[in-house]
C-alpha cells in the first residue's frame, strides 16, 4: 500500500503519544520525512542536556559496527532511554551479522533507528544487500518497519502550505505552484525556500508575485524556458538559454540536472504509454519531438553529468554544456570536453 500523508500523520501521532518501539527500520525514497521521524523520536526520548551521553548518530559508509552494537547494548546515563540513529544503512559494508544478532535480542532501554534509502538518484529500486532480509525479519519481531514513499503532487502542495504556516506565514495556491516549479519536488529544497520566505513574510501572505523578491523573477521561469527550448533542431536556442541561466546564476547546475532528469523521464513514460492520467498537450508535443533512443541518450548524459558533478573533477558549467552537446548528437559522455 502506498504510504502517503495519512500514513505519516499516524506514525508521527504515535511518537507524540510516546508509543515507541525499541527498533525502527525507516526505508524508502523520501529521505526528508524519514529524517523528520528520527528527529521526532530523539526529541521525545532524549533531553537536550543529556544528548552527549545518550545519543549516537552514525553513517553506514563509515560505521564501526562493533562499537555501534556495544553502545546499543549499554545502559543510558541518567535517563530512561538511549537512542542510536544509523543513517545510510544501505552503505554498510562487511558482514551485518552483529547487527542482525543485536536486533534479535535488543536492549529494552535502547531505541535504535535505521534509515535505509532503497532507490538510486533516478528513483529506481536498488538491489538490497544480502543480509538485509535477515535484518528486516529481526526488526519486525521487536520493532517497526515503516515505508516512506514520496508524496503525491497534491500532497506536496499541502505539505508546502503546512510548512509555511508552521514558519509563520500563509502562501496562496499560485505561489505554491510557482515555488514547486522553481525549486522542484524535493522536500529538502522546498524547506530551504520556505525558510527564506519566512524571513521576509512572517505574519503575512505570500502570493506568486512576491516570490520574485526572494527567489528572483528570472529564476522562476528559467527552467520552463530551458525545457521549452530543448527540441531537435533547436540546439543553438537551448544552449543560449542554458548559457544565460549559468551566467546569471539563476539556477544551480545540480538543480538543472534534477529538473532535466524528471523532464526526460516523463517524456519516456509518455512515449512508452506508461504515463497514465491526464497529460497536457504541450508535454505530448515535447514527447513526439523525440524518439525513444534520443530520450534515453539525454537521460544517460544527465546521469553521467551528475556522477561527474559528485566527484568534483570538472567545472559544473562545463559538465552541463558537455551533457547537452553529447545528448544533441545522440552520444554518451565519457569526458565532458569531447564529443567524439
Amino acid at each position: 500500500m502506498k504510504a502517503g500523508a495519512t500514513h505519516y500523520k499516524k506514525i508521527f501521532s504515535d511518537v507524540e503519544k510516546r508509543d515507541i518501539s525499541t527498533l525502527y527500520l525507516l526505508h524508502g525514497p523520501e529521505s526528508f520525512i524519514m529524517e523528520e521521524m528520527a528527529q521526532r523520536i530523539v526529541s521525545s526520548l532524549v533531553p537536550d542536556d543529556l544528548r552527549a551521553f545518550n545519543l549516537t548518530i552514525a553513517h553506514g559508509g563509515e560505521l564501526d559496527l562493533e562499537s555501534f552494537v556495544s553502545s546499543a547494548a549499554s545502559f543510558p546515563f541518567l535517563s530512561d532511554h538511549r537512542v542510536l540513529v544509523l543513517r545510510e544503512l544501505e552503505k554498510l559494508r562487511g558482514s551485518w551479522k552483529p547487527l542482525v544478532e543485536y536486533c534479535r535480542d535488543p536492549v529494552p532501554s535502547s531505541v535504535v533507528i535505521f534509515l535505509y534509502r532503497n532507490v538510486d538518484e533516478w528513483g529506481g529500486k536498488t538491489r538490497d544487500p544480502r543480509e538485509y532480509g535477515a535484518l528486516v525479519e529481526a526488526i519486525r519481531r521487536s520493532g517497526r518497519v515503516i515505508a516512506f514513499e514520496r508524496l503525491t503532487e497534491p500532497e506536496i502542495r499541502q505539505w508546502v502550505r503546512q510548512k509555511a504556516k508552521q514558519s509563520g506565514f500563509e502562501i496562496d495556491a499560485g505561489a505554491v505552484e510557482a515555488l514547486i516549479a522553481s525549486a522542484g519536488e524535493d522536500l529538502f529544497d522546498l524547506r530551504n525556500e520556505i525558510a527564506k520566505l519566512s524571513l521576509r513574510f512572517e505574519g503575512g501572505t505570500v502570493r506568486e508575485g512576491d516570490l520574485a523578491a526572494v527567489i528572483g523573477g528570472y529564476r522562476l521561469n528559467a527552467v520552463y524556458e530551458l525545457l521549452d527550448a530543448i527540441e531537435p533542431g533547436r540546439e543553438a536556442a537551448a544552449l543560449s538559454v542554458l548559457g544565460r541561466i549559468l551566467a546569471t546564476g539563476a539556477e544551480r547546475p545540480s538543480a538543472l540536472l534534477y529538473h532535466l532528469g524528471r523532464h526526460f523521464l516523463a517524456l519516456l513514460k509518455i512515449r512508452s504509454g506508461a504515463g497514465g492520467g491526464y497529460v497536457p498537450e504541450r508535454q505530448r508535443r515535447r514527447a513526439r519531438a523525440f524518439d525513444t533512443r534520443a530520450i534515453v541518450a539525454w537521460l544517460e548524459n544527465i546521469r553521467r553529468a551528475e556522477l561527474h558533478l559528485k566527484t568534483g573533477s570538472f567545472p559544473e558549467e562545463a559538465l552541463l554544456v558537455g551533457a547537452f552537446a553529447h545528448a544533441f548528437r545522440g552520444r554518451c559522455m565519457n569526458h565532458p570536453f569531447t564529443t567524439s
